[in-house]
C-alpha cells in the first residue's frame, strides 16, 4: 500500500487530536462543572470500595472503566428483581464536560492493535478499513443513543435496571454475565499488556532472558505488584490512575506520529536496522480496496473500540439539563473524537510497519535505544498498574454478584475468588501471546453483544410495552430488528475468524 501523499497533514491531525483533550482539562469551563459531574460516582466508590473521611473536591474526577464497571451492578442482588421506578436526581455535569468524560472513557490502550488489524488474515485496504471504522462509530453512538432513550422513559439508574424494567428481571441475570465476561476479557488484556510493555523494558535494561521473558514479565509483576495491590480494601491512592492513562494513550499516539514522521524505522532510518528483521516495516502491496478474513478482525476491535454502553445509563443521568437531544450531542462529539484517535493510531501504526505491525505496535520499537519509545512503554506500565487494580475491584463484584448468595456472602469468598480470578486471567494471558486477538475475541463476541444487541433489544421491549407513547417510525423498528441480526451474525463469524486461526497472519 502506497505511503499517504500529505505526510504533513496527517501529522498535524495527530498533534490536533493530543491538543483537543489536553485543551479542555486545562482551560475550559469543564473543569470546574467536570468536579461536580463526577461527584455522584467519587462518593459511591468511596462507600464501597474507599474507607475514607474525605471526598476530593478539589479535582475533577474522570470515571474511569474500572470504577464504572464496579457501578453497573446496580440493579441490586443476585435476585435480579426489579426496583420501584424512582429516577436518578437532576444531572450537574455540562455539555462540554460531559464530551470530555466519555470520549476519555471511550478511548483506551486497545488502539494499539489497530494497526495489527490493518494486517491481519492477508490485510485489509484503507477504504474499507475507514468506512468500517465510520460504520461503527455511527452504529455505536446510534445503540449508545438507545441506551440514554430508554432511561429516559424507565427512569433507571443502572444498565441492570434499564434491563430489567424493559426485557424484564427474569433475564437480568444475562446482563450480570456479559458484564462479569467482559471484565475478565479486559483483565487478560491488560495482563497482556504487562507481558508485553515489561518484557520490552526490562530487556532495554540489559536483564537475561530468565528474567526479561514475558512469561516471568508477567508473572513477576502479578505476583509482586498487582496481587497485593487486588487485595488492597482501600484504593484511595489509584484515584487519578485514569489521568495516567489518557496522558499514556496521547503520548504515544503524538510519538507514533514523530517517528512515522521522521522515517527513522523506514529503510535507512537510523533504526531500522536497529530491530530484528521480523519487527521491521513491510509495506503492503496491496490495493486501497483490499479485504479478506483479516477485515473481520478489524471490525471486532472496532467494536472493542466504542464499547462504552454499560456506562450510558451514568453518563445520561449525570447530565445537567439532560435530554434525548443534548445526550445525542455529548455522544456525537465524544465519538467524533474517539474515532480522530483511532484512525491517528492506526494509519501511523500502519505507514510506519505496514504487515510487521505486532499485536501491541510499541513492541515494534526498538527496546533500548529509543528512548521516546521507552517513555511510553513507562507511561503505558504505570498506566497499567495504577488501572488494574480498579478493573480488578469492577470483575471481582461483579463476579460475586453472579454468585449464589449462600456462597457470596461468606466471609473467605472475597479472597478466593480474588485469587481464583487473578489466576485464571494471568494464566490465560501467558497461553496467548497476542494482545490483537484477544482484543478481537472480546469486541467479537461480548462486543457484539453489548454494542449491537443489548441496546435495541432494550428499546424494542420498551416500545412493545409503551405502544404509541414513544416517538419512533417504522424504519426505525425494522433498523432495530436489522441491528440485532447484525450483531449476532458479525459476532458468530468474528468470534470464528479469531479462534480459528482463518484471519491470522
Amino acid at each position: 500500500m502506497a505511503a499517504l501523499p500529505v505526510r504533513k497533514a496527517v501529522f498535524v491531525l495527530a498533534v490536533l487530536s493530543f491538543v483537543f483533550f489536553l485543551a479542555p482539562a486545562a482551560s475550559s469551563p469543564a473543569v470546574s462543572s467536570a468536579i461536580n459531574s463526577n461527584k455522584d460516582v467519587v462518593q459511591l466508590f468511596h462507600k464501597r470500595h474507599i474507607r475514607s473521611s474525605h471526598h476530593f473536591h478539589s479535582l475533577p474526577r474522570i470515571p474511569s472503566r474500572a470504577l464504572l464497571l464496579s457501578q453497573i451492578r446496580g440493579g441490586g442482588g443476585g435476585n435480579s428483581k426489579a426496583t420501584a421506578t424512582i429516577g436518578a436526581p437532576p444531572g450537574t455535569s455540562t455539555l462540554m464536560a460531559s464530551i470530555v468524560n466519555l470520549a476519555k472513557n471511550i478511548i483506551g490502550g486497545g488502539m494499539l492493535a489497530l494497526p495489527a488489524g490493518l494486517a491481519a488474515g492477508a490485510g485489509t485496504g484503507y477504504i474499507p478499513a475507514f468506512l468500517l471504522l465510520a460504520f461503527s462509530a455511527v452504529s455505536s453512538a446510534y445503540t449508545f443513543i438507545l441506551v440514554g432513550r430508554s432511561v429516559e422513559a424507565t427512569k433507571s439508574n443502572s444498565f441492570k435496571e434499564a434491563w430489567s424494567r424493559t426485557v424484564g428481571p427474569s433475564h437480568a441475570w444475562i446482563v450480570d454475565y456479559a458484564i462479569t465476561a467482559l471484565a475478565f476479557g479486559v483483565c487478560i488484556v491488560y495482563a497482556c499488556f504487562v507481558g508485553d510493555t515489561f518484557t520490552s523494558l526490562l530487556k532495554g535494561a540489559g536483564l537475561p532472558e530468565w528474567l526479561s521473558s514475558r512469561e516471568a514479565s508477567i508473572l513477576g509483576v502479578t505476583l509482586t505488584v498487582l496481587f497485593p495491590l487486588t487485595l488492597l480494601r482501600d484504593l484511595s491512592a489509584l484515584q487519578y490512575s485514569s489521568y495516567v492513562g489518557i496522558g499514556a494513550v496521547l503520548y504515544t499516539v503524538v510519538f507514533i506520529a514523530l517517528r512515522w514522521y521522521d522515517g527513522s524505522y523506514a529503510k535507512g532510518g537510523r533504526f531500522f536496522a536497529a530491530i530484528p528483521s521480523y519487527l521491521r516495516p513491510r509495506p503492503a502491496e496491496f490495493g486501497q480496496w483490499k479485504m479478506s478474513a483479516g477485515t473481520s478482525i478489524l471490525f471486532s476491535m472496532f467494536s472493542t473500540s466504542y464499547m462504552a454502553h454499560t456506562n450510558a445509563v451514568k453518563y445520561y443521568n449525570e447530565l445537567e439539563g439532560r435530554s434525548v437531544g443534548k445526550f445525542t450531542q455529548v455522544v456525537g462529539v465524544a465519538m467524533g473524537a474517539a474515532t480522530v484517535i483511532y484512525l491517528s493510531a492506526m494509519v501511523l501504526g500502519f505507514e510506519t510497519f505496514g504487515l510487521a505491525s505486532q499485536g501491541l505496535v510499541l513492541n515494534n520499537y526498538h527496546v533500548s535505544k529509543d528512548m521516546l519509545a521507552t517513555l511510553g512503554r513507562v507511561a503505558t506500565a504505570v498506566s497499567i498498574i495504577g488501572a488494574h487494580p480498579l478493573l480488578f475491584s469492577g470483575l471481582r463484584d461483579s463476579f460475586l454478584n453472579v454468585l449464589p448468595p449462600a456462597m457470596s456472602t461468606k466471609k473467605e469468598a472475597w479472597f478466593l475468588s480474588t485469587v481464583g480470578l487473578l489466576a485464571g486471567a494471568t494464566g490465560l494471558s501467558l497461553l496467548c501471546k497476542d494482545v490483537g486477538m484477544i482484543v478481537s475475541l472480546v469486541g467479537s463476541s461480548l462486543g457484539a453483544l453489548i454494542v449491537y444487541v443489548f441496546p435495541p433489544l432494550m428499546f424494542l421491549h420498551l416500545l412493545r410495552k409503551n405502544k404509541g407513547e414513544i416517538k419512533t417510525s417504522g424504519a426505525e423498528i425494522l433498523l432495530l430488528h436489522a441491528t440485532i441480526v447484525f450483531g449476532i451474525v458479525s459476532g458468530c463469524y468474528g468470534t470464528w475468524v479469531t479462534l480459528s486461526g482463518v484471519g491470522g497472519k
